[in-house]
């Protein structure tokens, strides 16, 4: 989030944006039905209660865990590093692409790297980097950042995604879906098969295997995996768990939560290096570096309130049920990660200050309590936040003349009232 960013503004030009207001409507009225019916012969709350426990004991164990993963990840042939900063995993993949003379780079989603802001840092150091889950590289070409945590251009209305594809391949394209993931495809092919290096993240990190988890529903994380001679997988220290039973109920509930599926369309078991066929025909196993990425989350893990966060597995239903999100989206309700979830991911992961402002816009009204598959109590933290807030920065001005003028002055009070 920008210094000196007006929110108030944002606020209202967010409300005022029909395009906005329709694309963002249209999600919220159909989520909740089709998400009860992806949940149908499912009890959600023995999967949550098993998600809280199992990630919950997972984060309690975040350094053992680590040195276990790399322990046996490293026995299977992959890299290993664990970097306590942003800025250390950044280092660490740009060395990578350095000594081995990249040139073009292809990235599945992947919020780390959203979190780090990792593309203009490579772009800055001479590389390219292309985005290939489809919402990403929409929001790439239009030079925006993600607005949702699994749905990263849901702000935008197909009308709005055919006019930036135009743009791209010079061409006046129509709204038609079909065609318009034709030319991503089309597109982006071609940088599959020539890009030196692949970047993805994880969503479960297996100590006792040294197993990467993938839950994607395009075929794009595949291809970024396995067809570069170079895979660099980035991936928070919460991601981590003991074993496969730990990723069950994650599985389960991961895809009915995010998108109102039963299943999504890959997963992706990653166990160190796979063979991968080099531009001469070469056959050779190809480098596996994981980057653990600290960045924050060891200091949640300390926190006796904020523990709780770490248990978050990136679905973003509680993006999908809040009206305030609902109604200005994650480019106002937010920073890299959005909505309430995201203003406590903000103040750990990236800035205390930033998440100031944000906290403001929580309700309470509880609903993202009540679908969250790891059970945390987001307007619960969202009130120690703006206690801590508070506590550091003070009240702003208006609220401190109202509870230290106003108030205790009951004739200014209701004088006030008439």
């Amino acid at each position: 989030m920008s210094k000196g960013r007006d929110l108030k503004t944002e606020l209202q030009q967010a409300l005022n944006n029909k395009n906005l207001q329709g694309a963002l409507g249209r999600f919220a009225d159909s989520y909740l039905d089709s998400r009860a019916k992806a949940y149908e012969g499912r009890d959600f709350q023995v999967f949550r209660e098993e998600i809280a426990r199992r990630k919950g004991s997972a984060s309690r164990q975040m350094w053992e865990l680590a040195e276990k993963f790399k322990k046996n990840a490293e026995a299977r042939g992959a890299k290993v590093f664990i970097a306590k900063t942003g800025e250390e995993a950044k280092e660490y993949i740009l060395d990578v692409a350095v000594k081995n003379k990249v040139k073009l780079i292809v990235k599945s989603k992947s919020m780390a790297s959203e979190e780090i802001h990792l593309n203009p840092y490579l772009e800055e150091h001479g590389l390219e980097v292309r985005e290939t889950d489809l919402g990403e590289w929409i929001i790439q070409l239009a030079g925006e950042r993600p607005s949702h945590m699994v749905m990263p251009a849901i702000h935008l209305t197909r009308d709005q995604v055919a006019d930036i594809f135009s743009k791209e391949v010079n061409e006046r394209l129509t709204n038609d879906i079909p065609r318009l993931v034709k030319v991503a495809r089309d597109e982006l092919r071609i940088k599959f098969l020539t890009a030196g290096m692949g970047i993805s993240g994880a969503n479960a990190a297996i100590a006792e295997t040294g197993t990467l988890v993938l839950v994607t529903n395009e075929g794009n994380a595949r291809l970024v995996t396995s067809m570069p001679p170079i895979h660099v997988a980035l991936v928070g220290l919460e991601k981590l768990v003991e074993s496969f039973a730990d990723v069950r109920a994650v599985l389960e509930c991961l895809p009915r939560s995010a998108t109102a599926q039963q299943l999504t369309s890959y997963v992706s078991l990653i166990t160190g290096p796979t063979p991968t066929a080099l531009p001469d025909g070469t056959v050779v196993d190809k480098e596996l570096h994981i980057v653990l990425m600290d960045n924050g989350r060891s200091t949640m893990k300390d926190d006796p309130v904020f523990n709780e966060a770490l248990q978050c597995i990136r679905c973003a239903s509680c993006l999908n049920v809040c009206p305030v999100f609902e109604r200005v989206g994650g480019h106002v309700y937010g920073d890299v990660y959005t909505g309430g979830i995201g203003t406590i991911l903000t103040a750990f992961f990236n800035e205390f200050d930033e998440a100031g402002e944000l906290q403001n816009l929580c309700l309470s009204c509880g609903r993202c309590k009540e679908v969250c598959p790891g059970k945390v109590d987001i307007p619960k933290l969202i009130l120690e936040l703006r206690n801590r807030y508070i506590a550091k920065k003070g009240l702003p001005a208006a609220q401190k003349f109202l509870f230290n003028t106003v108030l205790p002055n009951r004739k200014l009070f209701h004088s006030l009232l008439k």
